[in-house]
């Protein structure tokens, strides 16, 4: 049965739900993105061409980029689980 508390049971209201859900999409792209250029990289080892070498560091550095991007998002997505967490404890008064 419902109290009127937003976010009652652990479950996050709708206002805490989007940021996190933002960064979840964040770092599923960039995990996405990480492991197309990895597919590519590993093609562009295996084959002859004579583009190969340039193209394959082309595909490493942009795997880079989308590494420290997921990274990043990985670290937003805990910093705001910490805030939560916080903020929840902080309104137990009595209960620590």
């Amino acid at each position: 049965m419902a109290d009127g508390n937003i976010g009652a049971n652990g479950v996050p209201s709708l206002g805490e739900a989007a940021p996190a859900a933002a960064l979840v999409s964040e770092l599923t792209e960039a995990l996405t993105a990480l492991g197309n250029y990895l597919a590519s990289a590993n093609k562009l080892a295996i084959s002859s061409s004579l583009l190969g070498p340039q193209r394959l560091g082309e595909a490493l550095q942009k795997s880079l980029c989308q590494h420290e991007r997921a990274v990043e998002a990985t670290r937003r997505l805990r910093a705001l689980n910490r805030c939560r967490r916080i903020v929840k404890e902080e309104g137990l008064i009595g209960l620590r």
